[in-house]
């Protein structure tokens, strides 16, 4: 009897445990939601999830035939004030300008707050929603949450219905923010046959289930007469649960978190209506590659070498005349900061001189063209947009295009968008693991990640007066570093602007600044300046830190574990050669020892050697990135490396005053 008693104590417990989580409902707040002010969990949270609820189901409509609606439900609770951007919300749908389309409908919000010891509701009302056009095809809808404060709990809800079967909605079961409880419900037809794709690290839970499902058809017979039928087949149901699942943290050197967070996607492979043939959509990279060369908005557009017959002659083919042409068209047509895969109209372009980055890209393929060069797009996913799913086809997947040629056996490729780019110098967006080339009858993948790489190299001669270290700095930068020093030298107001930066970030004053190669693509950026900065002193003792500039000066691998792989930026060799003179009257006391500090079989090397001559001491400073991404395993290993690094830096020459002779 009394195990029996235990056992359905149990029992009633487990069952408890279960459906806790699914006590915070949709339409109502309670007095302890509004009373909590930290999410125990995860105390760093400055929101927290209560609910999330999708749900996505077929429907029949008698204009537009099947459609699909997608409901989505969400409680949050607002912690502290960065958490009430969440009461921002933006809802991204299609209209196209032939009969397919998307609509919200019912959206409705609702904030809570707590006055005087009630429990206060405020509607989500018009003059908080708001209508956007992004482009003649992608709108949004905004609103924000009245009334919303800290403390506050927010809910809202919306349904897009939607005639882009072939493109269901993603739904993430993970956020910025933790979620305590999240569920997504889907049920298809046996009309329509998807791939379904589950990603992420989070476990969350998934059954499957067979359905019976009916739609209600209206239709006009022969006569014109109205009628009506229900029309019965089977289907799946998925049913998605999680529960506490923790917020998805940006780590460092990530290029996005997307490709990591938990979520469920579809590529629809066929469709397959009563006493109807099979329609198959599920296709392959070279039925893509034939469709974009095949359409008139993208493949059409590869075939205007005419917008450039009275410019450019066909000569020598090699890489200095595709730079010649590659500068003609940049200074012909500039980039207007939007990014798109297919260009709009290349003539305009041209005309207004001003375009997306598909645009110019396009056009200087066609320029190349006329040129006689063997020139080709390149199609990519950027970095931010997430990695191509190799495995599942889809154009959808990508966004961007660059150019590419090939001479003889080499092959080179440029960003006609990125004013600091050139042949080989890529902008770190499109230096992705997988890229696509597209020539007629030729397809094939490349890796862009070692396509270009970054160099650094500073020499300094420094001297002690008044008390101060003086020098000469001559900063020579090739590659991605000169990219990233020039994006960052023009996002400053002015020169001045950016020497007051650089004089903060150094802890120096800088003077006799001077600047070369800022516009010149193919030449190294240099920079020279004097460096005056004050030094540690004590009674008899000099004390000085030989790094011009710490490449690293905190180790930027914090957290204790990694779950996500480490993708760097860029292949990097970065030196510094630094030569002190030893002012009259002192001597070396203490010097850095030199060391050389290797990770794996030289995927990263760190070389620190210290020369000391007669009254000189000499700096030699080598950091060499070979390798671009360690995955989570590797990750122990290279937090250790990164803090030998940064003690490394830190390390100090002394130098004391000679003892007088008596």
């Amino acid at each position: 009897m009394k195990k029996t008693a235990v056992l359905i104590l149990m029992l009633f417990c487990l069952y408890f445990l279960q459906n806790s989580h699914s006590q915070s409902k949709y339409g109502n707040a309670t007095i302890e939601e509004l009373n909590m002010t930290t999410y125990p969990k995860d105390t760093t949270a400055n929101a927290v999830m209560l609910l999330k609820k999708g749900e996505t189901r077929f429907v029949y409509n008698e204009l537009y035939g099947f459609q699909f609606e997608y409901t989505l439900q969400v409680k949050i609770k607002i912690l502290k004030t960065e958490g009430l951007d969440w009461c921002n919300q933006v809802i991204s749908y299609y209209q196209t300008n032939n009969t397919s389309k998307e609509e919200i409908r019912g959206l409705s919000g609702t904030t809570y707050n707590i006055e005087d010891g009630k429990i206060v509701k405020t509607k989500l009302s018009k003059e908080f929603i708001f209508d956007e056009d992004v482009d003649n095809k992608l709108k949004v809808k905004k609103f924000t949450m009245p009334a919303a404060k800290i403390g506050s709990v927010i809910e809202f809800k919306y349904m897009i219905v939607s005639d882009f079967f072939y493109e269901l909605r993603d739904f993430t079961f993970q956020s910025s923010i933790p979620i305590i409880y999240t569920s997504y419900d889907i049920k298809i037809p046996e009309y329509f046959r998807y791939n379904t794709n589950f990603q992420g690290y989070e476990p969350i839970k998934t059954k499957k289930e067979p359905i019976n499902e009916s739609f209600n058809i209206r239709y006009k017979d022969d006569n014109g007469r109205s009628q009506s039928t229900t029309l019965r087949c089977v289907g799946d149901r998925y049913f998605s649960e999680g529960i506490d699942v923790p917020a998805i943290k940006a780590e460092s050197y990530l290029w996005t978190v997307n490709d990591y967070i938990s979520k469920v996607s579809f590529e629809l492979m066929s469709i397959q209506m009563p006493y109807s043939k099979i329609n198959n959509y599920s296709t392959t990279w070279q039925n893509i590659d034939k469709e974009l060369l095949d359409s008139r908005s993208f493949g059409g557009n590869l075939k205007k070498e005419d917008l450039f017959k009275n410019e450019i002659s066909k000569t020598e083919i090699n890489i200095d005349r595709a730079k010649e042409i590659q500068d003609m068209v940049k200074g012909k047509v500039k980039w207007n900061d939007k990014t798109a895969f297919y260009p709009d109209n290349l003539k305009d372009a041209l005309k207004n001189g001003i375009g997306n980055s598909s645009d110019v890209n396009f056009l200087l393929i066609n320029a190349l063209q006329a040129g006689g060069f063997d020139a080709f797009p390149v199609m990519l996913s950027t970095r931010s947009n997430g990695r191509i799913p190799i495995t599942h086809p889809s154009v959808a997947a990508l966004n961007y295009v660059i150019t590419g040629i090939r001479i003889d056996t080499a092959m080179y490729f440029t960003d006609a968008a990125a004013k600091y780019g050139d042949w080989n110098l890529l902008p770190e967006k499109c230096m992705v693991p997988q890229a696509r080339i597209l020539k007629q009858n030729t397809t094939d993948w490349i890796d862009l990640t070692k396509i270009s790489t970054g160099s650094v190299f500073i020499s300094a001669n420094y001297k002690i007066a008044d008390s101060k270290l003086e020098g000469k700095v001559v900063d020579t930068r090739k590659g991605n570093a000169a990219y990233n020093a020039k994006v960052n030298y023009f996002n400053h107001k002015d020169q001045a602007d950016y020497i007051e930066s650089l004089s903060k970030n150094l802890s120096s004053q800088i003077e006799d600044f001077k600047v070369t190669n800022l516009e010149n693509t193919s030449e190294a950026l240099k920079m020279e300046y004097t460096q005056t900065a004050d030094l540690s002193l004590g009674d008899d003792f000099i004390y000085i830190t030989p790094m011009v500039d710490k490449l690293y000066s905190e180790n930027p691998f914090k957290e204790e574990k990694r779950i996500f792989p480490v993708e760097f930026n860029h292949l990097l060799n970065y030196v510094q050669l630094v030569d002190f003179e030893i002012p009259e009257g002192y001597e070396v006391d203490e010097l850095p020892k030199t060391e050389r500090f290797v990770l794996n079989d030289n995927d990263i090397t760190l070389t620190f050697r210290v020369i000391h001559t007669n009254n000189s001491i000499k700096l030699h400073y080598q950091y060499q990135l070979r390798k671009i991404m360690f995955l989570p395993t590797e990750y122990e290993s290279l937090k250790d490396f990164f803090s030998k690094i940064i003690l490394k830096n830190s390390e100090q020459i002394v130098l004391k005053k000679i003892a007088s002779a008596e």
